[in-house]
């Protein structure tokens, strides 16, 4: 999350697709919220006319004790096809995880199967180019998108004091620059960014069937659903192009959801930094082992990646047997103690911000002198 937009990538220049497209919108007591994110899709809708087929919105008003499903109803929708559903889940499924999934599995069952599904907060509002940028990224061949999240300015000016917090975004700006140079994917560059929010998700009806739909967890299902997406080898775009605006509140719907994090923050400045951060040494040994064992995997399969893992692995470690390299690198780093993941606290955030620019310059030196090399050697 950026507390300022990020820079976007150079947007696909080519012929617009027109394809379908269903954006689910999982709320819970947001009637205040509801009409205002229904409001910016329909201006994103008449940006991306070109691009579209067909738009439809879904409302999965889950729980409430408010009237969200109503407000929702009341709202023009010129350029969308609108469908609320008001829906109780059970105690089991009334989280986060669970009330998205509902949600997406209902766009998804208004998709042709080769529509593209699409996600967003109740509490956000998306950028006017959210869908054209979405779909400039899907046209490039991707599987999946996610998107960037920032604050709009009064969001900003109401949040409390975070203490050295930026430098947070400041390191995964730095990680993902150096991810992007140790183990590059075509499909995947710079600009780009580490993250996967659920307030800015995207991916193919197909992948999306294909991957068993949304992981059932209660918590962070924006992120298993990119780790379940990897795993089978689908083509995550990580785009700073497409943008939505969240909430800055810090009394949210979803128990540790990103308002609980907001208000962690500002309660104990001690607690630790975002889970996809991680101490620059571990980080960048963890992208070139992974650099390796892709390179392996693609040159001589199964067999050859895990002859090669094994230096990571504990004695009589069994993998399993699989032809996707994201499985087996999941699986490989699950069992490697050498591979387990550190969190980054507050008190270290100067230091992994040092390491991190030297890393960048080292692998950027790195890198530039095998151009140069490689340019003699052609002349």
């Amino acid at each position: 999350m950026w507390l300022a937009p990020p820079v976007p990538p150079p947007r696909y220049a080519g012929p617009p697709r027109a394809r379908h497209v269903a954006i689910a919108i999982p709320a819970r007591d947001e009637a205040a919220s509801i009409a205002a994110c229904l409001a910016a899709i329909d201006v994103a809708a008449a940006q991306a006319a070109a691009w579209l087929a067909s738009l439809t919105v879904l409302v999965s008003a889950n729980n409430c004790a408010d009237a969200t499903a109503a407000v929702a109803r009341r709202c023009a929708a010129p350029r969308f096809r609108l469908i609320v559903e008001n829906i109780a889940l059970p105690p089991g499924q009334a989280h986060a995880g669970g009330a998205r999934r509902a949600a997406v599995d209902g766009a998804a069952r208004r998709l042709p199967p080769t529509g593209i599904l699409a996600t967003t907060d109740a509490d956000s509002v998306v950028a006017p180019d959210w869908l054209v940028w979405l779909l400039a990224e899907f046209a490039c061949g991707v599987d999946a998108v996610a998107g960037a999240i920032t604050l709009a300015p009064a969001e900003r000016q109401q949040l409390p004091p975070l203490p050295g917090r930026d430098a947070e975004w400041q390191l995964a700006e730095l990680m993902a620059l150096i991810e992007h140079r140790l183990d590059p994917q075509p499909h995947d560059p710079a600009p780009r960014h580490i993250w996967a929010w659920g307030a800015n998700l995207a991916l193919t009806r197909r992948a999306y069937v294909a991957i068993g739909g949304l992981p059932e967890v209660p918590l962070a299902e924006d992120r298993a659903l990119a780790d379940r997406l990897l795993q089978h080898d689908f083509r995550l775009r990580r785009s700073t192009g497409p943008l939505v605006y969240t909430s800055a509140r810090t009394s949210g719907r979803a128990p540790g959801g990103f308002a609980d994090l907001i208000s962690g923050f500002a309660q104990d400045h001690d607690q630790p930094c975002d889970a996809a951060l991680e101490p620059m040494a571990d980080f960048a040994r963890r992208l070139r082992w992974r650099a390796q064992l892709r390179a392996c995997h693609a040159q001589g399969g199964h067999g050859a990646t895990v002859a090669a893992a094994q230096a990571l692995l504990p004695p009589a470690t069994i993998l399993p047997e699989t032809p996707h390299f994201g499985a087996l690198w999941a699986a490989i780093e699950a069992a490697s103690p050498q591979l387990a993941r550190q969190r980054v606290y507050p008190a270290r955030l100067a230091a992994e911000l040092r390491a991190a620019r030297q890393q960048l310059d080292d692998v950027s030196s790195a890198a530039d002198q095998a151009d140069s090399q490689a340019g003699a050697a052609g002349r």
